[in-house]
């Protein structure tokens, strides 16, 4: 009976030690999947404009692409060509915090411009972040 308990105890210190560094864990990968579907919608707009010639071939559209903190504290992407909003558009999970806004324009005749090229994806406690950098010459998305 006495070692039951103390094989209990040892087994609950070693659970109680591993949930916080799973927890860690698993809040980073969070952090690591919401950078990579950003870069990959930054991407996205910047595809589509390079390849959209408009109706009747004017390559002055201009796409715009943005990611901002929402209302409840989480973060929203959006592209938007005119007024109207279409994809690449989503929600970063919950646990994600932005350091700022992104606010990028692509057109087909250059890369595009900004008034910001980078910004910071963190957890919600500040511990781990990722930075979102886009080099609007080349094009190139880089998470770091």
């Amino acid at each position: 009976m006495a070692e039951t308990l103390v094989v209990l105890l040892l087994f609950s210190l070693a659970a109680g030690l591993a949930f916080p560094w799973l927890w860690d864990w698993q809040e980073e990968r969070k952090l690591d999947m919401a950078a990579q579907t950003l870069a990959s919608a930054i991407r996205e707009a910047e595809a589509l404009s390079r390849n959209d010639t408009g109706r009747f071939g004017n390559t002055a559209n201009e796409y715009h692409f943005l990611c901002l903190p929402d209302a409840e504290g989480g973060a929203v992407y959006y592209t938007r060509r005119g007024v109207n909003r279409m994809e690449p558009e989503g929600r970063l999970p919950s646990s994600v915090r932005l350091s700022g806004k992104l606010d990028l324009t692509f057109r087909k005749d250059y890369a595009g411009k900004g008034n910001t090229y980078s910004m910071y994806l963190m957890t919600r406690d500040g511990k781990y972040r990722r930075q979102i950098t886009v080099a609007m010459y080349t094009g190139r998305v880089r998470v770091e």
